[in-house]
């Protein structure tokens, strides 16, 4: 029940095209004429060497091969969030459970 070669490669770039499209739009979002940092080139190159890596992995169109890269790393962070989501459950009742100052009214 291993996971081949393949599949990891295509869950690394969609992943990959997953961030570089967020990051993307995040630059998009907030442009400033002051920030000229490397953030922005590089993102460039993860999406390129992404979506390159996708396209010779697999057999399909190169649109076909993006939608499935990007959907198997959607999929593959949502079969992940259970597992955050008690992680971080456990870590917000440690907290609250484990803390011996009281609480006033007007905190």
């Amino acid at each position: 029940m291993g996971v081949e070669i393949s599949e990891a490669l295509l869950l690394v770039s969609g992943g990959g095209l997953l961030f570089s499209s967020f990051a993307l739009i995040h630059f998009a979002s907030c442009y400033n004429q002051h920030n000229r940092s490397l953030a922005f080139s590089s993102t460039i190159v993860i999406g390129i060497v992404s979506s390159y890596s996708v396209i010779n992995s697999t057999n399909y169109s190169k649109s076909e091969s993006l939608e499935l890269a990007m959907t198997s790393a959607i999929i593959g962070l949502l079969e992940l969030l259970p597992i955050f989501l008690v992680v971080t459950t456990l870590a917000l009742f440690r907290i609250s459970l484990l803390t011996n100052r009281s609480v006033d009214a007007s905190s």
